[in-house]
């Protein structure tokens, strides 16, 4: 099956004349400048309206997704409109009307309260995430604190599940209220905690510690270190417990410096809501404040309780903000990390990132939620986003496991891909490529990525001087649709050729990027017709009158044919290797798009 997507315009043929015309001419037609200029603007209409086609008619992704994910929907929290409702649009329609001085003051308060805001809200996502003050949601396990995150975050980034320790890492959102811009940071259940900061368990950047629960505090004591205001998370329905009063002396002990709310969740019962806050008062200093995740009950006066505490806004030195028009290149690529389960994955972040961002462990399934990090490359500057993903398994196996949080965590590995630039498939050395491997390279075409082929645990192969180039004709051969992919051979646990990988991805990504001229388009293309027309069928002969391109990431291009049926699909990959021979894709799918009767409609 070809790597390239392609499909046929809705309709017949050209004109008679043009079908039968069985004189001797070149396979392109000499078009003006007018005629060119509609090409070009119904080229990109048509690319629009075959990308939503597109989206559409993927039913087998689709299917997959629904067949996983509903019933695991159930479970997830929703956000109410009522945190990000947005009163500034009608701010400035004032009544005319004046009833006295008291009246017009506070007509003029809050006309300047409203430009005051808005002039604020012009400069969210100027900030860098480095400068923005972090809020650590803490607790112990299954007290709702992945919920209220998505609940305060406004998404649903976070896996919510009814079972203790599904959140593992620190998830970092960027989340607004008010005037206010911050880093909201959901993090694991404590249970065990250190009883000094000092002797938290650490965790190695590579191999990573066994005990997955003192793993997952390290984690959550690393948020709680670099946080501006902590959320302390209880349950309202089990009651206080010996548990949250151990965390909430820890953290007053060892981290009074940081301003603390006290959240009481799962307090949705107007009847039993007030009494349930009544006996976290006993903890002492803080103020136990009755929120509820599911129905958003008390969030609003969470939010701003907790804005009112936070530092000042960062200053925006020269430089340092980022600008409305700032040039493409210097946007960040986002880099999904994907793969199967157990080969890798998180060590290679790690790695790139040059901190214990995700938790390692020798067993299977160990990530669960999409962790999103920055990266900047000490060598080029370059700036990525990588995100670490969980393993995918094939879908007859998340089906039949037994493992519920699986299914939702697949679907964030999925959602990744859409939200990605540049996929970077990882596969096990010693394990080779297998047919999810070939799923997955397929699924991340389909979603328009780019590809890097990475393959991991190479220090584990028994290599000569001609291993190498063994195993890369093999994965060639076993992945030949994807043979315009990059293959990076890595080793996270020794860090062997790791930064390759960033600098195929940003390769990947120049290409996935790239636009064309018209006129360099149309003269590939009538070269490439001069060394093989087109086929004819029924004495009647393909014609190719125009090429534009329509559209990047992925590059996408537009044939204008008198009929698409008498191309097949032999001579739309020629046109496909043409393209990348003469002009050079690597590390991008490219999309074909064949169009019928455009000539007709522009000359009428």
């Amino acid at each position: 099956e070809d790597a390239t997507t392609t499909t046929t315009g809705g309709g017949g043929g050209a004109s008679n004349d043009d079908d039968y015309d069985d004189t001797t001419t070149h396979a392109t037609t000499t078009l003006s400048a007018q005629e060119m200029a509609a090409y070009d603007r119904e080229g990109a209409a048509y690319a629009a309206s075959w990308t939503a086609t597109l989206r559409e008619s993927a039913s087998d992704a689709r299917a997959l997704e629904r067949a996983l994910f509903d019933a695991a929907a159930k479970d997830g929290a929703r956000r109410g409109d009522s945190l990000f409702d947005d009163d500034d649009e009608n701010a400035d329609d004032d009544d005319d009307d004046d009833d006295g001085g008291g009246v017009n003051t506070k007509k003029q308060n809050e006309r300047a309260d409203a430009v005051r805001r808005r002039k604020t809200r012009r400069q969210w996502g100027k900030i860098p995430d480095e400068k923005l003050p972090r809020v650590a949601i803490v607790g112990r396990p299954n007290v709702g604190k992945s919920a209220l995150f998505n609940r305060l975050t406004g998404t649903k980034r976070a896996i919510v599940y009814d079972e203790p320790g599904v959140t593992r890492d620190r998830m970092y959102v960027r989340s607004y209220w008010g005037e206010h811009e911050f880093m909201m940071v959901d993090t694991g259940g404590l249970e065990n905690l250190p009883r000094n900061p000092a002797s938290a368990m650490k965790i190695d950047r590579v191999g990573g510690i066994e005990i997955l629960p003192g793993m997952i505090e390290a984690q959550a004591a690393e948020a709680v270190k670099e946080a501006s205001v902590l959320i302390f998370v209880v349950d309202g329905q089990v009651g206080l417990t010996a548990a949250d009063i151990d965390i909430y002396s820890w953290l007053r002990k060892y981290h009074s410096h940081i301003p603390l709310h006290l959240a009481v969740n799962k307090c949705e019962s107007t009847t039993k809501g007030e009494d349930q806050v009544l006996e976290f008062w006993s903890l002492g200093d803080v103020t136990p404040l009755g929120v509820s995740a599911i129905s958003g009950t008390g969030t609003g006066e969470l939010l701003e309780n907790m804005c009112a505490t936070l530092p000042p806004p960062p200053s925006l030195e020269d430089g340092e903000a980022r600008g409305e028009d700032e040039e493409e290149e210097d946007i960040p690529v986002t880099v999904a990390i994907i793969g199967r389960p157990n080969v890798g994955k998180s060590s290679l972040l790690n790695g790139l990132a040059g901190e214990a961002r995700s938790i390692v462990s020798n067993f299977s399934g160990t990530t669960r939620d999409s962790i999103d990090t920055e990266v900047t490359d000490a060598y080029s500057g370059r700036k990525f986003t990588l995100i670490d993903t969980a393993g995918i398994r094939r879908r007859t196996q998340v089906k039949s496991g037994s493992d519920g949080a699986e299914k939702l965590s697949v679907g964030r590995a999925l959602q990744a891909m859409k939200r990605a630039d540049v996929v970077v498939l990882v596969i096990d050395a010693t394990e080779g490529a297998s047919q999810q491997d070939f799923v997955l390279a397929e699924r991340a075409t389909q979603e328009g990525c780019a590809i890097v082929l990475c393959i991991n645990k190479w220090d584990k192969v028994d290599k000569d001087s001609y291993t190498m180039n063994k195993y890369t004709l093999e994965m060639r051969q076993k992945l030949r649709v994807f043979e315009y992919a990059e293959i990076v051979y890595t080793s996270a646990l020794t860090g062997q050729r790791i930064q390759k990988i960033l600098d195929s991805a940003h390769t990947a990504s120049q290409n996935h990027r790239k636009r064309l001229t018209t006129a360099t388009l149309n003269a590939v293309v009538q070269e490439a017709t001069l060394w093989k027309l087109p086929p004819s069928r029924n004495s009647r002969k393909g014609k190719v009158y125009y090429i534009t391109q329509a559209s990047i990431r992925p590059p996408t291009f537009v044939f204008f044919v008198n009929d698409p049926k008498l191309f097949p699909e032999t001579y739309r990959r020629y046109m496909e290797r043409q393209l990348r021979e003469n002009i050079g894709f690597p590390g991008t799918p490219i999309r074909l798009l064949w169009r019928g009767k455009g000539v007709e409609k522009v000359r009428k």
